[in-house]
């Protein structure tokens, strides 16, 4: 029948370019990376001219996934959804290699700022959410198209960073599980624990990539150390000494935002 899908397990032979990779229930790494305000920038060109912008943006990036032995499952538009741990060349170093993607992704991106189309500079910027844990590989058919996916809790939170980003004027966001596995080569800072909808476990505990270890400045190392004391203190409800720490950590999004919720935090105090 004309548009019949098919939920039929394909095996490794009837698509050799992939037999190679796991399928089933496997442990990886997800990594969402989409460009910041793409409607903005459709708005500014025609059609056409937003398919050249794309591709002079998106072929690099993709070029970046495959080369820290990563796959891309997905292109929607300008976002980018790519898995590590999925074969047997990525399976040990998973988080890591989706870190050191982003960062290098993150390096092209602003290289190429502005991209220029036309008589037009358009400005570039990415959001990245990073998330490591347990997921379901599979091969999915559907109107004749073989589509290699992963799913699961881990997929879905990656996603939900990404868009995270825009919200603390973050690059990259990760979840713990990345954190622990990358912590001693990178340097993260701990922002905050969020609740996500549909997620009936704790708030999950994100942290912002900064740079690798020996490409960090005095700068992030400043940045780091002011804003966790601010977290802790945060955390033990010490408003006071919390927004001392917020206001020692400079130009932030984030610490702003930690500000406003320990200012709010007092006055509901002073009014009981």
């Amino acid at each position: 029948m004309k548009g019949e899908t098919s939920d039929r397990v394909l095996s490794p032979e009837e698509i050799p370019e992939i037999d190679t990779f796991y399928f089933g229930e496997i442990a990886g790494t997800a990594m969402f990376l989409d460009i910041e305000n793409s409607l903005g920038i459709s708005a500014k060109l025609r059609p056409r001219g937003t398919y050249e912008f794309m591709k002079k943006v998106l072929l690099p990036v993709i070029k970046c996934v495959e080369d820290h032995n990563g796959f891309i499952c997905q292109i929607q538009g300008d976002a980018v959804m790519a898995v590590f741990g999925h074969d047997k060349e990525s399976s040990a170093g998973h988080a890591e290699l989706a870190v050191n993607c982003a960062i290098e992704a993150q390096k092209l991106i602003r290289e190429m700022n502005p991209v220029r189309i036309g008589a037009s500079d358009i400005p570039l910027s990415a959001c990245v959410g990073i998330c490591t844990g347990k997921m379901y590989a599979t091969m999915m058919e559907y109107f004749k198209k073989f589509e290699y996916n992963v799913m699961g809790l881990s997929v879905s939170l990656a996603s939900r960073l990404q868009k995270k980003c825009k919200f603390y004027h973050t690059n990259i966001l990760i979840d713990n599980a990345t954190n622990a596995y990358i912590q001693e080569k990178v340097l993260t800072r701990e922002m905050d624990a969020i609740s996500i909808e549909g997620n009936p476990k704790k708030p999950l505990a994100i942290y912002e990539v900064l740079a690798r270890y020996g490409e960090h400045s005095k700068e992030d190392l400043h940045r780091k150390r002011h804003y966790e004391e601010g977290l802790a203190y945060f955390s033990r409800k010490e408003w006071p000494e919390a927004i001392r720490c917020f206001l020692q950590v400079g130009e932030d999004r984030a610490s702003y935002e930690m500000i406003k919720r320990c200012k709010k935090r007092l006055s509901a105090l002073s009014k009981r």
